[in-house]
């Protein structure tokens, strides 16, 4: 399966939450769900290192995975992941955590599409 959910975030800070049971194709019964992230980046200034936070919740306990992200003057870099979360409550939280100034997007300016979230799998 690939179910797109969206985009990354660009901005530090801001949260971006997916309904990981958006349009019912992953079943009510799933425990588990496989998600794949991609980000591709771009920046000006010195090097700089910063992560995702990916995670769902469930009564209060929040599950976390990471994916690295960096950006500086002539870098370009691409990082993607695939993490296995439990579904509880049915949504995918994702905040990026840069040390960037928050007003200034680490997209790359291609025009393409230079992240996304997708559900590939349940168990």
């Amino acid at each position: 399966m690939q179910v797109p959910l969206g985009p990354l975030p660009e901005f530090p800070d801001k949260i971006t939450t997916y309904d990981l049971k958006s349009g019912g194709q992953v079943p009510s019964t799933a425990k588990e769900v496989l998600v794949y992230v991609f980000v591709t980046t771009s920046g000006e200034g010195e090097f700089q290192r910063g992560y995702y936070e990916i995670s769902t919740s469930n009564k209060g306990k929040h599950f976390t995975q990471f994916l690295n992200v960096a950006v500086g003057q002539g870098i370009a870099a691409v990082n993607s992941a695939n993490i296995w979360l439990p579904v509880g409550e049915g949504k995918l939280a994702v905040k990026l955590v840069h040390p960037d100034d928050a007003k200034k997007s680490i997209a790359g300016t291609s025009g393409e599409d230079w992240s996304g979230v997708f559900v590939i799998g349940y168990r």
